[in-house]
């Protein structure tokens, strides 16, 4: 019974190590506070609001009441920031103060964080530093990720995001403050303000790298070469992420926005995101998480926020996009091929759960950066596409200072070289920077696309001219009377000689619109209203073509998978028998008293932190002794038991990643001993050696019991293990054997 006892409290020690958990404070109202703007924000955000005809007294920016706040503080284990936006403070509180919380009078609601943060560069090898050439690209002046945009048009006209200041949110500048490729933003005093919220101070020059390399897609210019559009821009630098402190980036991230509100941001490039470590794919809509919120509420302030899509495109566990890219006010941006200019691989999907489009627009998915140590690499991810699309977003507004920040945001949309078609992977497609240079050209018309119909299909037919070269790429959609996808495709044609697709009418209902794209040309087709010539050539015609498989809002992603819902996976696990061990009747020999395992384990997901699962391992205990019979001293001698075990767990993810991240274990065991050897060697001579081996020895109890814990980072974790029960019944008359053991289990990831 005591054992019992000790084990259950054992339980309740290490669930308590779990207690304190991060909660965002609600407050109800902000009673007995003031507000005076003109000593609260920088002169370029008073300059904002009143360009942007918002007021400088909105409640939403009046400081927390104080006395609320300590109330709160007072109640907690540490405070870790706040927000006036939404009225409320990030605190650590105990379970045990939690109600205590929750009663006081002006407490609105609590809500548990429960965030990762995901820095959006894809997990890939960077290329080796390199020089680049001085005829990199056809224009001198910039470099191929930057032609995409027409950027040139935007060097020739001096349009540089002079009169912007952007705010960089990531994990560190490391260099910024010496590297080359931001000479002239150091020499102009363009960097105006800098913070590290995990340090509070004022210090950002050092940490992730990812930071720099963001930057210089923005800023940066290299032998006169510029890696992004807006080096005539100033510049808020913020350090918002830590790989160790999980649970507070959103916090961070929070206030991150208001310090760049504050200090007169126009533009914030955010190379982050939170997904699929806390969050289920229903909940990218743009209103479950905090930051979604609060990107939203940026661009209500007067701000646009440009956020990488994320790099989960071929994940089958996820697919879609990260928040805050789900926001509805905020610029999501998806990744192209350079080298084909389709979507790179592993740039994410959307829509958004609630079905709105996403990405937005798209830009280069790899790009060359700066390294922090000094010298070039090439990098691929979302998080080199979004700041690409921030520095082009600050020189259109350069060139429209009159326009409000979400009538800017339907302009870059209307730029994209797509529009007015897009779809779930491309957006709208790239801006271009003759949408803004010159805003009265108008498009080419031409006829190329045509539709006709049988009693089946309506057939889209394009016409190639002499200038298509090998363009054998066709984008058609399917939009419903509400502006939501019904499906759309990607179709690849083997030559131009015979572009043709047949669209199934199964496809496609009254009311909704057919939208074609090939080479700048859009053809739209209203079915059921416009007129649609029947078919006299097409009808009885193998087309060869191929349709890519593009996901659709109706596809769920897998249930099964590291991160989703319910994960299976095989294992084995190496270990030691250790002491204590107090017997005098024979002895121990710790060193060769292992433990080997094969099992099978299975987790689910209670939510994204706290999963309970089931494991089924066979193996066997090899104790190795010492006189165990009491009459011979053998040179080798063990017992050995064979196991089925099945243990009960719940596991703790103390810090998400990729795979299972940081995580704690803690269970019961049971066994059954199906089998047991009695071994014994012994020399007679040097050359002559004699063995015998007993089994089914009576005196084992067949059924054992007791508990585990495991301490583990993805697929490797170290374990220990306490037994209970006792491996001798009363019968045997020996001296129990150790009943503790520790070692290493490595998971078998397929």
């Amino acid at each position: 019974m005591k054992r019992i006892i000790l084990a259950f409290l054992t339980l309740l020690l290490v669930n308590g190590l779990f207690s304190q958990n991060i909660y965002w404070v609600y407050f109800t109202d902000k009673n007995e506070t003031t507000f005076d703007p003109y000593s609260y924000f920088d002169a370029k955000a008073i300059e904002r609001r009143v360009q942007q005809n918002i007021s400088l007294f909105d409640m939403t920016d009046f400081p927390l009441n104080n006395n609320y706040k300590e109330q709160v503080i007072n109640l907690s284990e540490e405070f870790v920031g706040e927000t006036r936006w939404f009225n409320a403070v990030a605190v650590a509180i105990t379970d045990e103060n939690l109600p205590l919380v929750q009663e006081l009078p002006f407490v609105k609601n609590v809500e548990r964080i429960e965030t990762e943060g995901k820095l959006a560069t894809y997990k890939d090898h960077f290329t080796d530093s390199f020089e680049m050439s001085s005829d990199a690209g056809e224009n001198a002046g910039i470099l191929p990720q930057l032609e995409r945009f027409e950027g040139d048009l935007f060097v020739q006209n001096q349009i540089d995001g002079k009169g912007i200041r952007i705010a960089v949110f990531d994990g560190g500048f490391p260099g910024v403050d010496k590297h080359e490729a931001f000479a002239h933003l150091r020499e102009n005093n363009r960097i105006i303000k800098t913070w590290n919220f995990p340090l509070k101070k004022e210090n950002v020059y050092g940490w992730h790298s990812h930071g720099t390399m963001v930057l210089s897609c923005i800023a940066g210019i290299q032998n006169g070469k510029k890696m992004g559009l807006a080096t005539g821009a100033e510049f808020l630098l913020a350090r918002t992420e830590i790989n160790t402190e999980p649970a507070k980036e959103e916090v961070w991230w929070m206030q991150a926005v208001e310090w760049a509100d504050k200090n007169g941001a126009n533009v914030i490039n955010s190379s982050l995101g939170y997904g699929k470590s806390r969050y289920y794919v229903e909940d990218m809509d743009g209103k479950q998480s905090l930051v979604s919120k609060a990107a939203n509420m940026a661009a209500a302030k007067g701000m646009l926020v440009c956020n990488a899509m994320g790099n989960e495109g071929s994940d089958k566990a996820w697919r879609t996009l990260i928040t805050p890219a789900d926001a509805d006010s905020v610029i999501s941006v998806g990744g192209l091929n350079p080298a084909t200019d389709k979507r790179i691989y592993f740039s994410s999907f959307g829509p958004t759960a609630d079905g709105r489009l996403k990405p937005n627009v798209v830009a280069f998915g790899t790009a060359d950066v700066a390294k922090p140590r000094g010298g070039y690499t090439n990098a691929p991810g979302t998080s080199f596409s979004s700041p690409l699309v921030a520095g082009f977003v600050a020189c259109a507004w350069q060139t429209r200072p009159q326009l409000k920040a979400m009538e800017l945001k339907a302009e870059i949309e209307k730029s994209a070289d797509l529009y007015p078609y897009f779809d779930y992977q491309y957006g709208y497609g790239v801006p271009q920077a003759g949408y803004f240079i010159n805003p009265t050209a108008q498009p080419i018309e031409t006829s190329r696309i045509a539709f006709t119909q049988s009693e089946n299909a309506i057939f889209v037919t394009v016409t190639p001219d002499e200038n298509d070269k090998n363009n054998t790429t066709l984008l058609l959609h399917v939009q419903k009377p509400d502006g939501q996808l019904r499906q759309y495709w990607e179709v690849e044609f083997s030559d131009l000689s015979s572009m043709v697709y047949p669209l199934n009418k199964s496809k496609i209902e009254n009311g909704d619109i057919l939208r074609v794209y090939y080479q700048k040309e859009v053809k739209e087709l209203r079915y059921g209203t416009d007129f649609i010539p029947k078919d006299k050539t097409n009808k009885y015609e193998t087309y060869n073509y191929y349709v890519k498989d593009v996901p659709q809002k109706n596809e769920k992603p897998s249930a099964y998978g590291v991160l989703s819902k319910y994960f299976i996976y095989p294992y084995i696990s190496w270990g030691f028998i250790t002491p204590p061990f107090n017997g005098s009747d024979y002895q121990m020999k710790y060193g060769n008293s292992q433990t080997f395992m094969f099992g099978l384990r299975f987790k689910g997901n209670v939510c994204k932190w706290y999963n309970l699962g089931f494991s089924a391992e066979i193996g066997y205990n090899k104790f190795h002794v010492k006189n165990f019979e009491g009459s011979q001293l053998f040179h080798t001698e063990y017992l050995r038991t064979s196991l089925l075990n099945l243990e009960f767990y719940q596991r703790f993810r103390l810090v998400p990643d990729e795979g299972l991240g940081v995580y704690f274990d803690t269970g019961i065991y049971g066994s059954w001993v199906y089998g047991n050897q009695h071994f014994m060697k012994e020399k007679l001579d040097p050359k002559i050696i004699k063995t015998e081996t007993r089994g089914n020895i009576q005196g084992f109890n067949p059924l054992q019991w007791g508990v585990r814990a495991r301490f583990g980072y993805n697929f490797i974790a170290l374990y220990g293990q306490y037994r209970f029960s006792d491996l001798f019944n009363e019968k045997m008359g020996k001296t129990e054997l150790p009943r503790l053991e520790a070692g290493v289990e490595l998971a078998i990831p397929f």
